[in-house]
């Protein structure tokens, strides 16, 4: 019988054993891995000086380094445009160019009469800023509606009628810019600046006999260009006109045909508005 006994005893204990080993394996792998050993953070590297004559590169983020922004702000400051153009690329220059203009418009200004206007000028642009212009005008002056109306009335207003006009004036150009119309074209164009000087033919409304008398003038316009094309541009003209004329009474209940007398020397400001087509060369 121990025979027996002894090979059941150990048929149970390697059934045992075989039951136990995926238990013991299990119990092996969940076993905690063993701490790493900490290690010492690394320094960040040096930073190298750029070679001569080249910009510092950038610090590196987390340091207490500040980017030099001196020359930039010099720059930004500067007296001159030379670094910075707020409009650049200039498509349609004026510098050493003749221009030849041709205008039509009328008096603004005139109470008695009105009238077409008929202008033509000469220009040289030294610069793109400045130039030299030559103008010539003449004003075919009618009497207008008031002055019939009063006429019917057997009264006549005491005036002077526009004539003839010439001189020259000093161009200055401050403005040039451009514009989208509608996302669809440019437009580029300029605002021009004119003080200058001539002489102004006026017509004294005399009843003996109308007299045309002359005086020293100063002028001042403004003119908008826009431009077509290099040699192409439209111009709009608002000018001015000052300058003595002597008044005289054409005829009053008071005075007969014939009795003119000079009433007074008035300081006249003649005022136009003009368009016209600018050719450059």
């Amino acid at each position: 019988m121990f025979p027996h006994a002894q090979q059941r005893l150990i048929s149970s204990f390697a059934a045992a054993l075989v039951l136990a080993l995926p238990f013991v394996a299990s119990a092996q792998g969940n076993k905690p891995a063993a701490p790493r050993t900490a290690q010492a953070p690394q320094p960040a590297p040096a930073p190298q000086a750029a070679p001569a004559g080249q910009p510092s590169a950038a610090p590196a983020p987390g340091t207490n380094e500040k980017l030099d922004v001196t020359d930039l702000e010099r720059k930004y400051w500067a007296a001159k445009d030379t670094d910075f153009n707020v409009v650049q690329n200039r498509l349609y220059s004026k510098a050493g160019r003749f221009a030849l203009s041709a205008n039509y418009g009328t008096s603004i200004s005139e109470t008695w009469s009105d009238g077409p206007t008929f202008a033509g000028s000469a220009a040289y642009y030294f610069t793109e800023r400045l130039g030299l212009e030559l103008n010539y005008s003449m004003t075919d002056s009618k009497d207008n509606a008031d002055t019939e109306t009063l006429r019917g009335q057997l009264g006549f207003p005491n005036h002077n009628k526009m004539k003839q006009f010439y001189g020259a004036s000093l161009n200055f150009v401050p403005f040039y810019a451009k514009m989208s119309v509608m996302n669809y074209a440019i437009i580029y164009f300029d605002m021009t600046f004119a003080l200058g000087g001539g002489v102004q033919t006026y017509q004294q409304q005399r009843d003996d006999g109308n007299v045309d008398q002359t005086a020293p003038t100063v002028t001042f316009d403004v003119t908008q260009h826009f431009f077509l094309n290099r040699y192409l541009a439209l111009r709009f003209d608002y000018k001015n006109r000052w300058f003595n004329e002597d008044i005289v009474i054409y005829r009053t209940a008071s005075v007969p045909a014939g009795g003119n007398r000079t009433v007074k020397t008035d300081l006249h400001n003649a005022q136009f508005l003009m368009f016209g087509l600018t050719l450059y060369y």
